[in-house]
């Protein structure tokens, strides 16, 4: 900006100048009126967003709450459930089973020095694939429930917790938070 010698003006320009510094200080003081209201709308706008966003983070947590509720309780309902099925499903084939043949003393067998024998350790692929089975119509299963499930399969082993803790080794079977396990890849 140039400066003006201020005593070389007329009184009618120190006037037009006077008025013209006027109109620019109040058009000054209107946009910084103006800026000072969008500021305070942001202010809201942003608050009002911050408290929409936290009770959106809050329901979403309830509900991922109850899902784990239902789901849970879902599961304990199945299990109970395929296990009554299960029982009875024995107690049916029980009850059309002949009777089994009446004792008979036998000869005592001769006496050995041998150690006794320990069941043979079952074949990885031939559990991967009865919990394979098992799981055909879900996405996971308790180890509670997969124990019990492959032993009414007649899949009995002393050491299935080392299995299973191979089949995971191998991600055949991947084991998840709570006990249970979902199929991993062959």
């Amino acid at each position: 900006m140039m400066s003006i010698d201020i005593s070389k003006l007329s009184a009618k320009e120190l006037y037009e100048l006077a008025r013209q510094k006027e109109i620019e200080e109040q058009r000054q003081a209107e946009l910084n009126e103006h800026l000072n209201k969008l500021k305070v709308q942001r202010e809201q706008l942003l608050a009002k967003f911050q408290q929409t966003i936290s009770g959106i983070d809050s329901e979403i947590k309830q509900l991922q709450q109850k899902r784990e509720r239902l789901v849970s309780d879902h599961d304990l309902d199945m299990g109970r459930l395929e296990s009554e099925i299960d029982g009875t499903r024995q107690q049916g084939e029980q009850a059309l089973a002949p009777p089994p043949p009446s004792p008979r003393p036998a000869a005592s067998p001769p006496a050995t020095n041998s150690k006794p024998v320990s069941p043979p350790a079952s074949d990885p692929d031939e559990l991967y694939n009865k919990i394979a089975e098992l799981m055909r119509t879900r996405e996971y299963i308790s180890d509670s429930l997969l124990r019990e499930k492959l032993k009414s399969l007649g899949f009995h082993s002393p050491n299935l917790g080392k299995e299973l803790e191979q089949l995971v080794k191998e991600k055949r079977l991947v084991s998840k938070s709570g006990g249970s396990y979902v199929l991993g890849k062959k």
